[in-house]
């Protein structure tokens, strides 16, 4: 296994790709859109209750939904999209390979099972939400606008893999304690968000995590099999033209950040 991912990762046409970060990342952004196509066809192909809702009785049905826990719940969706692109600028190659084969492996794994073993939830209709503060009304538009799409792709959560993973990696590349603190902080605050926000049942995170450590794993040892393939783990992150011009704007002392 580990002999034919080298060969592969040497033809030319696959090692032009791999030692390419932006077309690495342009990929990995299709392959995160491909979320919405799911959820589309879901939406048109299945009824609301076709496939299975998870739960644990005992959690889920004495949970009350909060607006203001679409805080971190928006922070997980913009956290998505934003520390694969400051990845891309900054990890070093071995561990930015590592990085991006862990997030397709989460994805893969995970709209397999969207579209094969459908699970889905039942969201509270606006009318349950109480109060008449913003929080509440944000909640209740959520909702409105949640039921014009389907409610499937629940487990395992997104939201979750992606918070676990994004920690994991930012960990790696900082091994700090504040750093941790401040991840493990964000990522225990997005999956709570995802059940007091009623995204998601208790089952869902608990399997989001489960495939988030499946795919850290799996990440690090492909990721470190093609690196060896092909010999480039020395090659520095990208540095585009607009860096280059903060750098000696910088260092020219022009710009009030220097200190940073």
């Amino acid at each position: 296994m580990q002999t034919w991912i080298a060969r592969f990762a040497r033809k030319p046409l696959v090692r032009r790709v791999l030692q390419n970060r932006w077309a690495v990342a342009a990929l990995l952004m299709v392959l995160q859109a491909q979320f919405f196509v799911i959820n589309a066809l879901n939406a048109q192909l299945r009824a609301p209750t076709d496939g299975w809702e998870l739960q644990i009785a005992a959690v889920d049905q004495h949970l009350t939904p909060r607006g203001v826990w679409l805080v971190p719940y928006g922070l997980g969706i913009a956290l998505t999209v934003l520390v694969p692109l400051w990845a891309l600028l900054n990890m070093p190659t071995l561990l930015y390979r590592q990085y991006v084969f862990a997030l397709v492996t989460a994805l893969v794994i995970g709209y397999a099972i969207y579209i094969f073993l459908p699970t889905y939830v039942t969201k509270p209709v606006p009318e349950d939400v109480r109060g008449d503060g913003l929080f509440a009304r944000l909640l209740r538009q959520s909702y409105e606008a949640d039921a014009a799409f389907s409610t499937h792709n629940a487990a395992p959560s997104q939201h979750v893999f992606y918070a676990l993973l994004n920690m994991c990696f930012v960990i790696r590349f900082r091994p700090r304690w504040r750093v941790l603190a401040v991840w493990a902080t964000l990522a225990t605050l997005i999956s709570a968000s995802t059940v007091l926000t009623a995204r998601h049942n208790t089952p869902d995170v608990i399997t989001g995590y489960a495939l988030a450590v499946l795919a850290y794993y799996v990440g690090l040892w492909l990721g470190r099999t093609v690196t060896e393939a092909l010999g480039d783990a020395d090659v520095p992150p990208p540095n585009p033209p607009w860096r280059r011009w903060l750098q000696r704007r910088l260092e020219a002392g022009h710009l009030p950040l220097r200190s940073l």
